[in-house]
């Protein structure tokens, strides 16, 4: 610990204006956990081409820490898809087709391609083909035989002959329609939510079969990369098996979801293409491949990517009640350097009107705040300053409310969906920051003049600025100042030696004047790397002479 009497001298010019607008900038495309997409791209390139050169195991034991690949594990072959939910479905065969009843036995069959209507009446599904017969109805004997009255209702299908299936009034965005599937059997079941309707899966697919399908990445990528993703992406599918069928409150009649919610399966639509046998090559290879902690499948989160680091599966994903969550040792928080090489997303800035901001809070459960006339992060943020679990203050004229990163991030990103918007004006994820730091009338940042000493870098990735913040009156002018520390900030070549920067306030508004590092301008010690000076600091008049002193940690 290191105790000092500040006192001041010439000051700095006040800082910027106000303005119309809040930028807000930020890097990644998702919630950041486990493996980085455009990470293991840029890991699996040759070292010639930039990336790192490395294989598939390489690249896993980065982004799954602790976790074990095993090449011999016998995965389930009979993986239950949800493909969608709607009032019924359409269905376009390619070729001969036998359609089942619940008890496998098949009672209509189809000797050429036909398109099929297939929905569920008052106690019976309803299978009607392109002239409007309901095959479901066999009037040949001398009883009128219902085949459809059980569910479920199935057909086996033919790796030659695809099925497309498209949704009629699809109840929730959790579903994938338009696509067509040649592997398993495509089973209809009676929905069992308000509203009725039918539930359409893939059962009994076998796992790899199923990877086929998963549309995650270009098949045009590296094979390590693709590599990798079957790995993750099997392993994926093997512990929501196991964890859901051993769940007795997992009640509905799939394992895993088509969609984002778990993971992107299109079928035969991603088996077709120039480079699909790339990929088809790659689950080939790593058959059986599974990473495991504790002889059980781990959960292989993987993101887009996560801007420069990824997130801790423990901050990300633990819930507000439950936070702070235990630690997974194999989802941790570390800076990739692999994550930007050809990563459209690996940076982001986006600007709003105070007036756009406003209108999408207003809409919110947060309600109006009036004229919206700053913003500020503080709180919980992780190591590298995810903001899932850190308070937004918003300010505004008639009130101020806070959020949390990742509500702030809905309500921003549902403002502009409803006002037709997309990807490209949206908030891709929650490692953003507002590089005006606070209020617009006063705000503090590493590039403003007179922060940082001449011919030095400004805001440099994970330096931490801002981590620790007191406040006192350093100078006895009887005005509030404030020391921020920068524990990560690196002096010269010595990496996170850490710095504090002193912001004095005065009449003219808050200016700027010192930034202290150790052995400099009286300050005791040598910069050390992993130092971290101002990692914790603490004020007080602790010598009694009527100014605020400052005690600075360097754990």
């Amino acid at each position: 610990m290191t105790l000092i009497s500040l006192v001041n001298s010439s000051l700095s010019p006040a800082l910027a204006n106000s303005s119309d607008t809040i930028t807000i900038e930020g890097g990644g495309w998702g919630h950041g956990v486990g493996m980085s997409q455009y990470g293991a791209y840029g890991r699996a390139l040759p070292t010639s081409q930039g990336g790192g050169g490395q294989t598939a195991s390489e690249i896993l034991s980065f982004y799954y820490p602790t976790a074990t690949l095993q090449q011999d594990i016998n995965v389930p072959d009979d993986l239950r898809v949800h493909i969608f939910s709607g009032l019924g479905a359409t269905l376009q065969t390619s070729g001969p087709v036998d359609i089942k009843d619940s008890s496998g036995t098949a009672f209509a069959t189809l000797t050429s391609a036909d398109t099929l209507t297939v929905e569920y009446g008052t106690n019976e599904f309803i299978i009607l083909d392109s002239n409007g017969t309901n095959l479901c109805i066999d009037s040949s004997g001398e009883i009128t035989a219902n085949h459809c009255e059980q569910e479920p209702i199935s057909i086996e299908l033919n790796e030659n002959e695809p099925i497309q299936t498209d949704v009629i009034s699809q109840f929730t965005n959790i579903g994938t329609s338009g696509n067509s599937y040649r592997w398993g059997t495509l089973t209809f079941r009676k929905r069992t939510f308000a509203g009725g309707g039918i539930y359409v899966l893939l059962e009994n697919l076998p796992m790899d079969k199923y990877l086929y399908g998963l549309a995650e990445v270009p098949a045009s990528w590296p094979d390590a990369a693709l590599e990798s993703q079957a790995i993750a992406g099997r392993t994926y599918a093997y512990q929501r098996v196991v964890s859901r069928r051993s769940n007795a409150s997992w009640t509905v009649p799939w394992d895993v979801y088509s969609t984002v919610n778990d993971q992107h399966y299109t079928g035969y639509s991603n088996e077709t293409g120039a480079y699909a046998q790339n990929w088809q090559t790659a689950v080939d290879t790593t058959s059986q491949n599974v990473l495991l902690k504790n002889q059980s499948p781990i959960v292989t989160y993987y993101t887009s990517s996560n801007g420069g680091a990824t997130g801790a599966g423990s901050y990300v994903f633990c819930t507000a009640a439950n936070y702070p969550c235990s630690d997974i040792s194999y989802l941790p928080a570390q800076e990739d350097a692999f994550d930007h090489i050809g990563n459209p997303y690996a940076s982001w800035t986006r600007t709003y009107t105070k007036a756009e901001i406003g209108r999408w809070i207003a809409s919110s459960s947060l309600g109006s705040v009036g004229n919206v006339t700053g913003l500020t992060i503080s709180g919980a943020r992780d190591p590298y300053r995810r903001t899932d679990h850190a308070d937004i203050t918003i300010f505004g004229t008639s009130r101020t409310v806070t959020a949390k990163g990742d509500s702030f991030m809905s309500i921003i990103n549902n403002g502009l969906s409803s006002e037709g918007r997309g990807k490209s004006d949206q908030i891709l994820s929650t490692f953003y920051f507002f590089p005006n730091f606070a209020l617009s009338d006063n705000r503090v940042h590493q590039n403003y003049a007179g922060l940082l000493p001449s011919g030095w870098t400004g805001s440099e990735y994970a330096d931490g600025f801002g981590e620790t913040v007191v406040a006192g009156d350093f100078n006895g002018d009887h005005s509030s100042d404030f020391a921020a520390g920068v524990p990560k900030e690196n002096i010269g070549s010595v990496v996170d030696a850490g710095l504090i920067h002193v912001v004095y306030g005065g009449n003219g508004g808050i200016q700027v004047n010192d930034s202290i590092y150790q052995g400099e301008g009286g300050w005791p010690g040598t910069p050390e790397t992993g130092d971290q000076f101002g990692a914790a600091m603490a004020s007080g008049d602790f010598n009694g002479d009527g100014f605020d002193d400052l005690i600075v940690g360097s754990p």
